[in-house]
């Protein structure tokens, strides 16, 4: 036991070990929105130059990604708000949405590639 918190020596580590993955999933989730806008620019950039066509499949996976976006948010803001004996059942959950945002990005990325290569 923590004598000077009165806290056991085991709930303050999963303390800082929530902390510590939250901050870091802050982090990639900015990043995430960051190559989310990136592609956005891209795909504008593409049609603007006309090497890529607008269709409904490219909104339909643009619109797939901001979801999954959405998603590891909601996620995210779950796992902070959630406490301390849940906190790493539900880091599996937003690694998940990772993932799953992961390969929505890279999907729409092969799909502009494909279409103005």
């Amino acid at each position: 036991m923590n004598i000077e918190h009165g806290m056991p020596a085991r709930h303050i580590r999963s303390v800082t070990a929530k902390a510590a993955y939250s901050r870091a999933a802050r982090k990639k989730l900015v990043e995430f929105k960051s190559k989310l806008e990136g592609v956005k620019v891209a795909i504008r950039h593409e049609i603007a130059k006309g090497r890529l066509r607008s269709s409904d499949k490219l909104e339909f996976e643009q619109r797939a990604m901001e979801i999954r976006l959405a998603t590891a948010e909601s996620r995210l803001m779950t796992l902070q708000k959630s406490r301390e004996d849940e906190w790493e059942q539900l880091r599996d959950d937003l690694e998940n949405a990772w993932e799953d945002l992961s390969q929505s990005i890279n999907k729409l990325v092969a799909r502009i590639k494909d279409q103005s290569g």
